[in-house]
């Protein structure tokens, strides 16, 4: 029997070993740039949001109190926690001054010594957050308390200004709501329904209520008055107290300048209404109709600030027996253009058909909109003709 002899060369073992060791020496590398990344890096993002909500805090802090906060060091310690430096800049140019004023500048920033980076030679990070905070100044174009429903193809347009839900949106189809001027925002609260598709810039939602709009005093009107008789196919309104329910039959109709009382309710039946300097009171729980070609202003110049409507157009007070009121702009041939504050908290409005368009230039507040028709709004140059939610509200900006 032939035995075969196995004869292992002894240099080879000593070059697999050292083989081996370059093998493992790059594992451990490469194990310790994991752990690098896993801790040092991880532990820099927990740390970096820590700074920004700090920076965030640190801003709105300062700009409530704008007046007394200057450049500087932390002023506001019980914001920051973490014992991280802060450098705050007052003012600041504002990244939108048609929406924002009184701006300032936090930059909260941390040096972290780090655990594993040192072996690459990094011993340490300079870590920093910035927010920019201010007073928001820009003014609502629609506000609605309760819900909005849109369907079809049709976009409301909203230029210079924003608009604030209260009881949700829901579109379909096309629809949709395009808010499309300077820092214009569309918000959704009281986590209410956030369902559009075709909404720029997109619905945020917020679990805070809708804010109170402020409030508003009407101006007296107590000369009692009663529908003046057609002349010529044409009523001429005059200011004043009117108890009956009024029902235009006139063709064409005018409300001379001044402050209207319509405590049985309001109906221009479709006929032509015009109006410039008119504030119109519409009396708890009654109607306010309004169709056909329709011009209403309650400016007769450039601002209305120190008057007496104020930029009140039309107002209700709001109904304490919860009865809604509804204005239905249907069919085709309606033309409203309505400029200055519209208040109708109990008012449920439709608008659907065409041609038929709805112009508001200033603020729109009502219960409920229900739109498949063709609205345009905007806030107004005069800025007693709008409404804004968050009046000298503290923002972040940045």
């Amino acid at each position: 029997m032939n035995k075969k002899i196995l004869y292992v060369d002894p240099h080879l073992k000593n070059t697999e070993s050292g083989a081996v060791l370059p093998f493992f020496a790059l594992v451990l590398v490469m194990l310790l740039g994991l752990a690098a990344f896993a801790v040092d890096f991880g532990f820099a993002a927990m740390r970096q949001a820590q700074l920004q909500a700090v920076a965030d805090a640190e801003a709105l802090a300062c700009a409530r109190t704008y007046t007394t906060c200057s450049t500087g060091g932390d002023q506001f310690p019980l914001t920051n926690s973490f014992g991280f430096t802060i450098n705050m800049t007052v003012p600041v140019t504002c990244p939108n001054t048609a929406t924002q004023s009184n701006c300032v500048r936090a930059v909260a920033s941390n040096v972290w010594n780090t655990y594993f980076l040192p072996v690459f030679g990094v011993n340490s990070l300079n870590l920093s957050k910035t927010a920019v905070a201010g007073t928001r100044i820009a003014s609502d174009a629609l506000i609605i308390r309760g819900p909005v429903s849109m369907n079809g193809t049709n976009i409301a347009t909203i230029s210079n200004g924003s608009v604030a839900i209260g009881g949700g949106i829901t579109t379909t189809n096309q629809s949709g709501i395009d808010a499309n001027g300077s820092g214009a925002t569309i918000t959704a609260y009281n986590n209410s329904t956030n369902s559009c598709g075709s909404c720029t810039p997109a619905v945020k939602g917020t679990a805070d209520p809708l804010p109170a709009i402020p409030a508003y005093v009407p101006p007296l009107s107590p000369t009692p008055r009663s529908a003046p008789v057609c002349v010529s196919n044409t009523g001429t309104f005059l200011p004043g107290t009117y108890s009956s329910a009024v029902s235009m039959s006139c063709a064409s109709n005018t409300l001379t300048a001044g402050t209207y009382y319509f405590n049985g309710g309001f109906d221009n039946n479709g006929m032509t209404l015009t109006g410039l300097g008119v504030t119109i009171v519409v009396g708890v729980d009654q109607p306010f109709n309004l169709s056909g070609t329709v011009n209403l202003n309650s400016s007769l110049g450039p601002s209305t600030c120190g008057t007496a409507g104020g930029g009140m157009l039309v107002y209700q007070p709001v109904s304490l027996t919860n009865t809604y009121q509804s204005i239905s702009v249907a069919g085709s041939g309606n033309n409203i253009n309505l400029t200055g504050r519209i208040q109708l908290p109990n008012t449920q409005f439709t608008f659907k058909g065409s041609p038929t368009s709805l112009i508001i230039q200033g603020t729109l507040y009502a219960y409920s909109l229900d739109f498949r028709g063709n609205m345009t709004a905007g806030t107004s140059p005069d800025p007693c003709q709008n409404i804004n939610l968050n009046s000298a509200s503290t923002i972040l900006v940045q």
